[in-house]
């Protein structure tokens, strides 16, 4: 009697096991919520004001057309471009901002338009006294104008001259006339020219000029913006710093000039 109860009881049990797994199984499983991603891609022209690219880089939605120098003080030039596919066209004023191992460029201004023809569409450059205008012409009408302040027009007239430093090139052979050599820095308006001659090296650099007061002025090298120049006026000496002298001479030092009257 006693193991006929055992095996009802051993019986209900497997059946409520039974029932138990049954019902899990039938439980839909529970679904996994992932938050919904969001992109959002922003819809931008690749060429735009402020874009800085390296000369001869590859552009995947226009096409080059040509380009041309505006002003060489400024580093300005301008170019223009078709777009890929479509009738439209775009013309850039962009400006060199490094030329050490590769041009690199930042664009200035764009303006779009439709129609090119090089016959008609035509650059003009107006020089004044302390800026200059740059015209884009149509065929009968001018497109688009813009107007540059020249950044050195107001350098003071009395930096205006020819300057001179007659130097030991070859500290260890003093007594060789050879070891000397001669700096000239001729500066009008806004342009100078700076020309090293000595028995090791010769060579001359154009200069731009980049600020001034009347007790200073700091030159670079038009093409290389790491290059630069200070001359510093005390009474009637004038002191120069180069880092271009630095470099070619293996020291830091000042060179005083003297300004040819």
């Amino acid at each position: 009697m006693k193991i006929i109860l055992k095996l009802k009881w051993i019986f209900l049990i497997l059946i409520f096991i039974n029932c138990k797994e049954q019902n899990t199984k039938n439980e839909p499983p529970a679904k996994t919520t992932f938050p919904k991603e969001i992109s959002k891609i922003e819809d931008k022209d690749e060429l735009y004001v402020g874009k800085e690219f390296f000369s001869g880089d590859e552009l995947n939605t226009y096409t080059f057309l040509k380009s041309g120098k505006i002003h060489e003080n400024d580093s300005l030039t301008y170019s223009i471009y078709k777009k890929n596919n479509e009738e439209d066209y775009l013309f850039s004023i962009e400006k060199l901002v490094s030329n050490e191992d590769q041009e690199r460029y930042k664009i200035v201004d764009v303006f779009k338009f439709t129609d090119y023809s090089s016959a008609n569409n035509k650059v003009e450059i107006k020089n004044q006294k302390d800026r200059y205008s740059v015209l884009f012409f149509g065929k009968d009408k001018v497109l688009k104008k813009w107007d540059f302040i020249l950044k050195n027009s107001a350098i003071s007239k009395s930096w205006n001259g020819k300057y001179e430093c007659n130097f030991l090139r070859i500290k260890e052979e003093s007594a060789d006339p050879r070891a000397y050599a001669m700096i000239y820095i001729d500066i009008k308006d806004n342009k100078a020219i700076f020309r090293l001659d000595s028995y090791n090296e010769t060579f001359d650099k154009d200069l731009l000029i980049l600020n001034n007061n009347p007790n200073k002025i700091i030159l670079q090298e038009k093409d290389n913006s790491d290059s630069k120049f200070s001359i510093i006026r005390k009474n009637d000496d004038f002191i120069l710093t180069s880092d271009l002298l630095d470099k070619t001479t293996g020291e830091i030092t000042t060179y005083k000039l003297k300004k040819k009257k």
